[in-house]
């Protein structure tokens, strides 16, 4: 009688443990479907990729490129240091941060001098008046001639410790007053 009831048992359990059973096969099998349907590429697939570089000098670079995807891992892999940012049906915007100047500040940007003594950074030479950013007030008393001459000239940013050592600089001989 003890083994008819040890039996009865056992079956109850095993009959209990069948409907999990069961589901844990029914949510492997969705699973391995949402996986297909979601992952599994049948060819390639063309999604455009818009690159977006932040550079420490405060400009940012913007560039698309359709791209043919024929690995998803591979893709990853690819933008492995980008951040992804948004992502919408067959577009992914990506975005990296960089702490240097931006090529074009190296290509053409100088420091220089507005007329009211506010060291700026131009888009070529100073008296081309083409303003990229503008930091603060001088005094321009206090400014050795040759060096307020290379200003009126515009000196070339040509690295980013040659952009931190400018401001650096002339932040030690900044107008206590704000431009007005």
């Amino acid at each position: 009688m003890k083994n008819l009831f040890g039996f009865l048992v056992v079956l109850i359990l095993i009959m209990g443990s069948l409907p999990a059973h069961v589901l844990a096969v029914e949510n492997a099998q969705s699973e391995r479907e949402f996986d297909e349907k979601h992952y599994h590429m049948d060819g390639p697939m063309v999604i455009e990729v818009i690159l977006r570089t932040n550079y420490a000098d405060g400009v940012s670079t913007e560039q698309s490129i359709q791209k043919t995807v024929w690995s998803m891992e591979d893709f990853w892999s690819e933008y492995a240091g980008w951040q992804l940012v948004n992502q919408d049906h067959g577009k992914m915007v990506f975005e990296r941060k960089i702490e240097d100047i931006s090529p074009a500040m190296k290509e053409n940007g100088h420091f220089g001098l507005t007329d009211d003594g506010v060291l700026t950074i131009f888009e070529g030479k100073p008296d081309e008046q083409k303003v990229i950013q503008t930091f603060f007030q001088i005094d321009v008393g206090k400014v050795e001639s040759s060096r307020l001459k290379e200003l009126a000239e515009g000196i070339p940013i040509e690295s980013w410790y040659n952009f931190e050592d400018m401001l650096h600089t002339f932040y030690k001989i900044k107008k206590s007053q704000p431009v007005r």
